[in-house]
């Protein structure tokens, strides 16, 4: 009864501080989104070094409860769509993990994870870039705990990763050579490399199936609306959809044939 109770006490405690902790990473999240996409405004390059200043910028601007810092006047508040529903899609998608993993190494792993994600998808929805300083950490971080022994095999991570890119590289070759234009960038074939780490190939299918079909709901949608001009980014519905896949882990493929 004793060690039912304090299991039941551990992760009842978990749960209450994982939702404060989850609704300040997604405001953080959405804080280096905006400083990276500010600091490209004013000249800066799309490198490490850039995103690296916006971390800095965003994580100096939390701790003491300011804006960002060199972009805002201190103690403004910035209420926007993107931190409200950061706000709302971090704490939601780490309680969910932590229901399937408990708070262990693969949890945490996780949760940096959807962090690297939710990144990803504000900097693409603001600027249509995928940051290298994001994938390739999202893509390492898979590798790397495969090779310990987490989640998939290391055979599964590698051939995944390199699935992911190849099959967007060749996808963007022959849209190329039929149209004449280029219909996504090299930041999406990194991305979906980096899912590929964490999900293996098989479930690649089903990521860029969800990608795919969310995607032309949102530009049907914006047509019969708004009927902009323009093309839309790709990267938010691979993120979303790879985020989908990893809270329901691996085998989602099975789950659709």
């Amino acid at each position: 009864m004793g060690l039912a109770l304090n299991f039941t006490f551990y992760h009842v405690v978990g749960v209450i501080l994982l939702v404060p902790a989850g609704v300040v990473a997604g405001i953080w999240c959405e804080r280096v989104a905006q400083a990276y996409a500010w600091g490209l405004a004013m000249g800066g390059s799309p490198d490490a070094a850039s995103m690296r200043t916006a971390l800095w910028r965003a994580t100096v601007g939390l701790v003491f409860g300011m804006g960002l810092v060199g972009t805002e006047a201190p103690g403004q508040v910035v209420a926007s769509g993107a931190t409200m529903a950061s706000m709302v899609l971090m704490p939601v998608t780490w309680l969910l993990l932590s229901l399937l993993h408990g708070h262990s190494l693969y949890f945490m792993a996780l949760a940096l994870a959807s962090m690297l994600l939710l990144m990803l998808a504000l900097i693409d929805v603001r600027l249509q870039l995928l940051p290298d300083a994001l994938t390739f950490p999202l893509l390492w971080l898979g590798l790397a705990l495969a090779w310990a022994g987490y989640g998939i095999s290391l055979g599964d991570a590698v051939a995944g990763a390199i699935v992911g890119y190849g099959f967007l590289w060749l996808l963007f070759w022959l849209f190329k050579w039929l149209s004449g234009r280029e219909g996504m960038g090299y930041g999406d074939f990194k991305l979906l490399a980096a899912l590929g780490a964490w999900l293996g190939w098989r479930e690649l299918v089903v990521v860029l199936l969800l990608a795919c079909l969310a995607g032309m709901l949102f530009a049907m949608y914006r047509q019969k609306t708004l009927k902009p001009s323009g093309s839309y980014p790709f990267g938010p519905f691979l993120a979303a959809s790879g985020m989908v896949s990893l809270i329901v882990g691996s085998g989602v493929h099975l789950h659709f044939w």
